[in-house]
Formats: structure tokens, C-alpha cells, sequence
């Protein structure tokens, strides 16, 4: 679910999957590449809605 294809992602699902095995839950590659999907368009919506008029 790529909302842009050319945006370059500062985070890599291989980092999310490192950082959340620091917490104890464990994820599959796809999970964390859903995972980012999500973060980045709940990011941009917000940017949108708030700041973007």
C-alpha cells in the first residue's frame, strides 16, 4: 500500500523490525513494511489536516 511511489523513507522495515525486537514484540518483514505504510499516511493526514490549508 504505497501512497507515493517515489518517497524517499528515512525508516527501513528491517529498523522497525530492530527496533520493535528491543521491545520484545517480534514482526515479519511484510508486517513492518504495513506497519510504515500506516505510520506515513497517518503522518501525512495529519500534516494535512492541521497545517495544510
Amino acid at each position: 500500500m504505497k501512497t507515493d511511489n517515489d518517497i524517499i523513507r528515512s525508516l527501513t522495515p528491517e529498523k522497525v523490525i530492530e527496533d520493535l525486537d528491543k521491545r520484545g514484540i517480534t514482526i515479519s518483514k511484510k508486517d513492518a513494511e504495513k506497519y510504515l505504510d500506516l505510520l506515513y499516511f497517518l503522518s501525512k493526514l495529519i500534516v494535512n489536516q492541521n497545517f495544510i490549508k
